[in-house]
């Protein structure tokens, strides 16, 4: 991983401790929840522990945010149109706060990984849980990139300095994460698809957001 992706990283984290400690909670109460289920209610349908996904990937996005806090500090502080002046364009800068975003996922869920791939050990649920946390990675990072770059853009597209309106990023990123908190009244494998196809559709508008970036948003609106 590049060194200026763990600086932005580490000034991401600087600028919100509130919403990193928010996310580690809601991945702990996530997989706490994977647990519980395993330990206490054996037997229990496979669609139940579904539930334990959309907790631990809402605390991913959390933990995320402070990077939109990042891009809107630098923009109105100058950062951004420094990073022109080296001869970047509007998507090499999505990128690097886009791979911030998901360097700082990939770091917590290396966390619950673990600590969930323990736990199933000693249960004997291994594969079942290595399905969950497939697709708690799929939904999550699916949803912080499709909030970052959402919120990117919004952002550069203002007219005046404004702060990164988080509650609006968290509101793009939950649309695509609450609707699988219900489909665990479904079959399992139902219920799997469902997800799986919130997850690839958020997938594919981020990306498509993120290459026609350079398009839809000028070089002077990325200008403190």
């Amino acid at each position: 991983m590049p060194n200026n992706t763990l600086i932005f990283a580490k000034r991401s984290l600087s600028l919100s401790k509130i919403f990193s400690g928010m996310g580690i909670f809601f991945v702990s109460f996530g997989t706490f929840i994977a647990d519980a289920i395993t330990f206490l209610a054996k037997g229990a349908p496979e669609a139940l522990f579904l539930i334990a996904v959309p907790f631990m990937a809402l605390g991913i996005l959390m933990f995320t945010t402070s990077v939109i806090l990042l891009y809107v500090y630098d923009k109105n502080n100058g950062v951004l149109e420094y990073l022109l002046s080296l001869g970047w364009n509007q998507s090499d800068i999505f990128k690097r706060y886009l791979k911030t975003a998901l360097f700082l996922a990939l770091t917590l869920f290396i966390a619950e990984f673990a600590a969930n791939v323990i736990s199933s050990v000693i249960a004997g649920t291994t594969p079942l849980a290595l399905a969950l946390l497939a697709l708690t990675a799929a939904l999550g990072f699916s949803a912080v990139s499709l909030a970052t770059v959402a919120m990117m853009a919004f952002s550069s597209l203002q007219k005046q300095r404004v702060g990164a309106n988080s509650p609006l990023a968290l509101s793009v990123g939950a649309a695509v994460i609450i609707p699988t908190f219900y489909v665990s009244f479904l079959p399992f494998y139902i219920a799997f698809l469902v997800d799986l196809s919130i997850t690839v559709v958020a997938g594919g508008l981020s990306i498509v957001l993120l290459i026609l970036s350079s398009r839809l948003i000028r070089r002077e609106k990325m200008l403190p």
